[in-house]
């Protein structure tokens, strides 16, 4: 009895000390005003160039982009709507709209999110890092002592997958919305493979935690790996007699996950449908020489940089390769079972770093998976790699006299065999490039440290046995490792520099219009100051859109037709493109980074009437003109008209929700410059009317003669009939997994 009580009071104080330790790492963020997400990005574009703090560099790393011109905005987004309670479905910020819960990587269903419907935006972001940290610790420390790790073991593996590059580097990322669950996998994958079929429904439900996290390519890496652990679990038992069994119920799991997920899976893919496809992100080649670094990240050669993203993701220090020896060494006293699960995870997580560096280029042409990124199968190696350590660390207090003595004869091998390349490549590395501004002992200090540390655990515990002391002695290292490697790459922006209000973005306020003009707004992502603008930066786009927006680029003045009246033009465009309506064009401001900003008096209103235009039976772009009447589709107009044009006025507009008063009026089409796309409905007059694209991209409804009141509504249908099909498929996975939630008996394997 005193035994038990004494194990619950130390699973207790490892749960606590994994809340502990997300919270010391971002302590100093509430502290010291910061917040866990680099938009310092937008400090190099006009807009907010001169409030750049003094000092500051480019960035190197592409992919911090992102949080300028995707998390931040998206995450104010929620945030405003929520507070303005307004729909989260249309986002009419960038672009002329798009629909944002249906996007996915907006991350609105994910249980991540929930703090920024609850509290101020600075405070969200905070708690939500620290919440993806704490839960990912709780996982990976019930995997791993389901598997029946003591605690002090369980909690090195924890706090090492908790801190490891993926999660704590990419906090603000999509991907890290996913990983906390990745753990659970481990536990109903193994229970498949035990013959335990009945524990498929564990599986829909960890699969559709992790897809809800927002990041589908995340999703499909994690399918992979456990995929490529049913095969290797399988090929190390040396027999299949559950395999096709196991296999049965992973598809199966994967199919209800889906279904799970449906409110969200099916408006994606009528996205998919109707959106263009994402831009090409910087492929980062990794070399065999960058990969010393992913022990010894400051030894990673100064023109090698741009690797660093993809090296720091890998690193979860030296300590797993001085214990890979250890196990090396002393495997062939595990028992069968601990052994060959053990290397089936190590291999199926040392799989997936080699698709990683090697395939994924192959793997993004196919059909659904552009959208892949090397570092969508970085996702198991920390957890993978950590629990061979923690198994050999374990394995080492187990060991008898005779069996240390075996034990050590071949650590005493393995460790030059696996430490000297390293070491070696280091040097070699060093002399070959120009390493006069980064020490040797800084780049191998953290190295040294960890091989000092296990080896005097390791000759500690010869003598006196613990594997309390072995396991917390490993993790206090891990920690330490990690914090002095990660520390100063952690992702952060101070409060006062988040998106300055500075007179640029206050002139383009007064405007209250959507903001057009130069081709170098597409690099400007004024929503993060709750801007509308013309470009999308996000880089997320509906087709019709991104065809529009091309034709735009070899004919500017189109952009007279998008709504707005705003127009940032540089010298070089109003001396060519715009030429022909300067006349017309009214100086508002001229800023000192070059940028001038006009009001044209007769651009297009996002409103209005038009009597005449071009019936075509599908959008060609290329049919485009700014002189040229807009194309109709699914309507006839006359070829020309040159009656009175009719005065129309948006009076009223939240997200998804729009009001147009029309005048007294002949009959005719009311254009709305905003996106079409299926899922909006008009009433006129409350009569029910059909919309069809104008111009290609933008909304149409025919209108009869006399004043009227016209409605646009968004609301999606798949939505809703997804909701149904999640409804019912919780239902059926909740009476599925009965017998396994209230069964008295556990299993530790």
């Amino acid at each position: 009895m005193q035994l038990r009580k004494r194990s619950i009071l130390e699973n207790l104080a490892c749960i606590g000390l994994l809340v502990l330790v997300p919270v010391v790492f971002f302590l100093p963020f509430a502290q010291e005003s910061w917040i866990p997400l680099d938009v310092q990005s937008v400090f190099f574009t006009p807009p907010w160039q001169e409030a750049r703090p003094e000092g500051l560099q480019p960035q190197s790393n592409p992919y911090n982009a992102l949080h300028a011109q995707r998390f931040y905005p998206w995450y104010k987004f929620i945030q405003d709507s929520v507070a303005t309670e307004r729909s989260l479905a249309w986002n009419p910020n960038e672009g002329f709209g798009a629909p944002f819960m249906a996007l996915w990587r907006t991350r609105v269903f994910s249980p991540f999110t929930i703090p920024f419907y609850f509290f101020s935006l600075i405070t969200a972001l905070r708690w939500s890092v620290i919440l993806k940290l704490v839960l990912a610790g709780w996982c990976a420390f019930y995997a791993a002592r389901r598997f029946g790790l003591p605690p002090a073991i369980a909690l090195f593996i924890a706090v090492t997958y908790q801190c490891s590059g993926p999660l704590l580097l990419w906090c603000g990322h999509p991907m890290s919305d996913a990983l906390p669950w990745f753990p659970l996998l481990l536990p109903c994958t193994e229970r498949l493979l035990l013959g335990q079929f009945r524990a498929w429904p564990l599986l829909s439900f960890t699969l559709a935690l992790i897809a809800l996290g927002g990041d589908p390519e995340t999703s499909f890496a994690s399918a992979v790996f456990v995929a490529l652990y049913l095969v290797l679990r399988s090929a190390r038992d040396r027999h299949w007699t559950h395999f096709n069994t196991a296999f049965i119920a992973f598809l199966l799991g994967g199919a209800m996950s889906l279904a799970l997920i449906a409110f969200q899976l099916l408006p994606y893919v009528e996205y998919l449908r109707q959106g263009a496809p994402l831009p090409t992100s910087v492929q980062q080649h990794v070399y065999l020489r960058d990969l010393i670094a992913a022990f010894a990240p400051g030894c990673l050669a100064p023109d090698r940089e741009q690797a660093a993203p993809l090296i720091l993701l890998l690193y979860i220090g030296a300590t797993p390769l001085l214990l890979f020896s250890l196990w090396l060494s002393l495997r062939t006293y595990v028992g069968k079972v601990l052994r060959r699960r053990t290397e089936a995870l190590f291999l199926a997580g040392f799989s997936m770093v080699l698709i990683a560096l090697l395939f994924v280029p192959l793997l993004a042409k196919l059909p659904f998976l552009s959208g892949l990124r090397p570092y969508h199968f970085l996702i198991s190696h920390a957890f993978a790699f950590t629990f061979l350590a923690a198994a050999a660390a374990e394995e080492w207090n187990e060991l008898g006299p005779e069996q240390c003595k075996a034990a050590l004869k071949k650590l005493f091998l393995y460790v030059p065999l696996l430490w000297v390349p390293l070491f070696g490549g280091v040097l070699v590395s060093m002399l070959r490039t120009d390493f006069a501004t980064v020490p040797l002992l800084k780049g191998l200090f953290p190295a040294v440290l960890s091989a000092l540390v296990v080896l005097g655990v390791l000759a500690f515990t010869l003598l006196r046995p613990s594997a309390r002391l072995t396991g917390y002695s490993l993790t206090a290292l891990a920690l330490l490792t990690l914090t002095l490697a990660f520390r100063p790459q952690l992702p952060r922006t101070p409060t006062a520099s988040i998106f300055p209000e500075t007179p640029f973005i206050s002139s383009l306020k007064k405007m209250d219009t959507r903001i057009g003009g130069s081709q170098a707004l597409q690099e400007w992502p004024l929503s993060g100051n709750g801007l509308a603008q013309v470009f999308s930066p996000s880089g997320v786009m509906l087709d019709r859109y991104q065809k529009f927006i091309e034709r735009a680029a070899e004919a500017p003045l189109l952009l007279r037709r998008t709504g707005t009246q705003a127009f940032l033009l540089t010298k070089e465009d109003i001396q060519s493109d715009f030429a022909a309506v300067r006349p017309v064009l009214n100086i508002q401001q001229v800023f000192p980074a070059g940028a001038i900003l006009f009001r044209d008096l007769e651009a297009s209103p996002r409103a209005r009437m038009i009597y005449a235009g071009r019936r075509v039976d599908h959008f060609d772009p290329a049919q485009l003109h700014p002189t040229a009447p807009p194309l109709l589709e699914d309507v006839i107009l006359p070829d020309a008209d040159n009656g009175p044009v009719t005065r129309a006025q948006v009076t009223e507009e939240t997200n998804a929700h729009v009001v147009v008063e029309v005048e007294h009026t002949r009959p005719g089409v009311l254009v709305l410059a905003d996106s079409w796309y299926p899922g909006w409905t008009a009433t006129v007059d409350g009569n029910p009317a059909s919309i069809f694209p104008i111009d290609g991209v933008f909304r149409g409804v025919e209108v009869g003669e006399g004043p009227h009141t016209v409605i646009f509504s968004y609301t999606s249908t798949l939505q809703r009939v997804g909701l149904q099909i999640s409804a019912a498929t919780l239902l059926l996975l909740l009476i599925s997994a009965r017998g396994l939630l209230f069964r008295r008996k556990k299993h530790t394997w």
